[in-house]
């Protein structure tokens, strides 16, 4: 392969990979054009063909750019934005006649790594990066050259050494840069777009879809670790509202209602724990069941709702780390308010009239409240009830064809007809969402629970005890509020044998467990240094006084003495630089800004050759005494030592530079 044939191949290669971690969020239509025009310019490069002309290149971009604007109806934002970027640093590569499209090539993949963080900020996402940088940086140094072109392996570890030298900054940035509230990576308006996880509102099916989602929701710490597993309920979102189809919360349900300690009353001990939460893009948080108080969080005050939620003030954008002690075993509001009571009440009229029918024929066989609970969980478990992934789709009358007719449901579907059974009867009834169970990983000992652990139950009022929860599935499927989902059901592949850790040990198993540790410590250190971490650690010094304006003064300072140390070191290198070689490349430049640039492949005396026939006699004498001169150092076994020669050439380039 030609020494252009392979710069170009290093150079396309390394575009491909600032543009592979966008692959892992964008849609298949920007994989697949993306990947055409990289490919398309590898066969071009390999078989010695030109690049496209305009006339085929400029219909596949109006065609990428149509495809960006029937996506986002945009060209403007985060998503937009980026998926453009993908496109034309791919179509750019099929259109360079010039050494300028070669550095704008480099530097928009530079960009293009950059907003690759404000999708994704893990450990592998920083390994890409760093590989895309020393092949961006190798890739820009080789447009450096008027000479020979060092090795790949020397290019490389000249990168190496340029990213070597720009740790310390970085570190000084890092740590002492002055931090603010919110996300390190994000823009305005990224709170509107919702991740996967629970949703306000609950249709038959949302947690099943989720349930296959192995994501980590929420990552906890016990200071005591409860004695049953059974317990681990996370208590999300309320669904206090019923339209006859979907549940959703009440607006008056998300108002504050102070300290949950007026009208609770405990049983047993106080769990403590820390809770780290993945940025969801929404305003609840989770808590183990009942939370004494609400957590204390830097630029985001939270509050419990009357519904005993736990609510953020802002949507969560980034990672939070707050402190709970919470009740596992309680009862609540015994004195409840009489319209809090009749929103717990109210059915659409019209809406599922057997379920009706059914349930006030069971409240009229039952002679209190408690016989009738029974009857409805014993109609569960005693009519053939299955819990399923794979219910049959529901009608309009979802609850009466769940039933009486499919009898197959996951979660919600058992929550749903419970509560609202409990409705009819006269008995106040409401939904929760959030997640059951979870696992621990003995790795690190955090307490790991997925989007797959996410679960709805219900909690319904009493005059004895105020409202209690009562989980319907726990009757259908036990075996899935002592275990997870995957366990309890058996599911194969790659999930199920993460999730049986406890059950068979293997070596993926602990592959897996270990990488999931070294995420968290990735997250906790790194991601989850923020403002008081950095408050922390100036104290720690004793730079407790220091404002933002001062820090960022102080860090500013030392990086640039970094800066200036880095210079002299790189100055006295250079001085040590000036062998024969050093003035045979300060020749080429000359001759080069004289309009007889070397080629790739010319040696030096092939290059005099060249310049005999362009250069005036005069002028020629003195190129070619340094050359034949150098080529003899080059090529000759010479009796001089370097130092002489080097001096010959330097006096000889002097009287080339200058002769005017």
């Amino acid at each position: 392969m030609t020494q252009d044939k392979s710069n170009s191949v290093l150079l396309t290669v390394s575009c491909f990979t600032a543009v592979l971690p966008h692959f892992f969020h964008s849609a298949a239509w920007v994989i697949a054009g993306s990947s055409i025009a990289l490919i398309w310019r590898l066969w071009l490069v390999m078989s010695g063909r030109k690049l496209p002309s305009p006339v085929f290149l400029l219909p596949y971009v109006c065609l990428m750019m149509a495809g960006v604007w029937n996506a986002f109806h945009t060209f403007l934002g985060k998503d937009a934005g980026v998926t453009m970027l993908i496109l034309l640093i791919s179509c750019k590569l099929l259109e360079m006649h010039a050494k300028r499209d070669l550095y704008v090539a480099v530097f928009l993949a530079y960009f293009l790594l950059l907003t690759g963080y404000l999708y994704n900020q893990t450990i592998f996402t920083g390994i890409l990066s760093i590989l895309s940088i020393l092949l961006l940086t190798a890739s820009l140094s080789t447009f450096q050259y008027t000479s020979a072109i060092p090795p790949l392996a020397q290019r490389l570890r000249s990168s190496a050494k340029l990213l070597l030298a720009a740790i310390p900054v970085m570190l000084i940035g890092f740590f002492l840069f002055p931090r603010i509230p919110g996300p390190l990576w994000g823009l305005p308006g990224d709170e509107s777009h919702g991740k996967s996880g629970l949703s306000d509102t609950l249709n038959p099916g949302n947690i099943s879809d989720l349930v296959l989602n192995e994501d980590i929701a929420f990552r906890v710490k016990f200071h005591n670790f409860p004695k049953d597993k059974s317990v681990l309920y996370w208590r999300g979102i309320v669904l206090d509202e019923f339209d006859g189809r979907s549940w959703k919360a009440s607006a008056q349900s998300k108002t504050a209602s102070g300290q949950t300690s007026s009208g609770l009353t405990s049983r047993g001990n106080m769990i403590s724990y820390d809770v780290t939460l993945e940025p969801h893009q929404k305003k609840w948080l989770f808590a183990l069941d009942i939370p004494d108080t609400a957590p204390r969080i830097q630029g985001n005050p939270s509050y419990i709702s009357m519904n005993m939620e736990l609510r953020s003030g802002l949507p969560v954008v980034s990672r939070q780390k707050y402190s709970l002690r919470s009740f596992t075993a309680y009862h609540f509001a015994k004195n409840i308010d009489p319209a809090e009571k009749q929103q717990n009440l109210l059915l659409p009229g019209g809406s599922n009239p057997q379920t009706r029918i059914f349930a006030r024929q069971l409240r009229k066989q039952s002679t209190n409240d408690v016989r009738y609970i029974q009857s409805v969980l014993a109609y569960f478990t005693n009519q053939g009830f299955e819990y399923t992934l794979h219910p049959a789709k529901a009608g309009p009358h979802a609850i009466d064809e769940f039933l009486f007719k499919g009898k197959k449901g996951f979660c919600e579907h058992y929550a749903s007809a419970f509560a609202f059974m409990m409705r009819e009867a006269g008995i106040p009834a409401r939904i929760v969402t959030g997640y059951q169970g979870g696992m621990q990983n003995p790795i690190d000992e955090y307490f790991e629970v997925r989007q797959s652990d996410a679960h709805a139950w219900t909690e319904i009022w009493l005059p004895a005890t105020g409202w209690t929860r009562i989980d319907p599935t726990a009757t259908i499927a036990p075996e899935r509020i002592h275990q997870n989902f995957y366990q309890s059901n058996g599911v194969r592949g790659f999930a199920a044998v993460v999730s049986s850790v406890f059950q068979n040990q293997s070596w993926p198993q602990y592959l897996q467990m270990y990488w999931d540790a070294t995420n968290n410590e990735w997250n906790q250190w790194i991601l989850g240094y923020g403002q008081q971490k950095q408050e922390s650690l100036l104290r720690s010094f004793d730079f407790s006084n220091l404002d933002f304006e001062k820090s960022a003064i102080v860090a500013t300072s030392l990086a640039c003495g970094v800066f200036g140390i880095a210079g002299i070191i790189s100055l006295r290198g250079r001085r040590k630089l000036k062998n024969a070689d050093f003035y045979y490349e300060k020749f080429c430049q000359h001759m080069a800004k004289q309009g007889l640039r070397k080629e790739l492949s010319e040696s030096p005396m092939h290059f005099l050759a060249r310049l005999e026939q362009h250069t005036p006699p005069k002028k020629f004498q003195d190129i070619k005494e340094f050359l034949i001169c150098y080529a003899q150092y080059c090529y000759t076994e010479n009796t001089s030592s370097e130092q002489i020669i080097c001096k010959q050439l330097r006096s000889i380039l002097y009287r080339i530079q200058h002769d005017k």
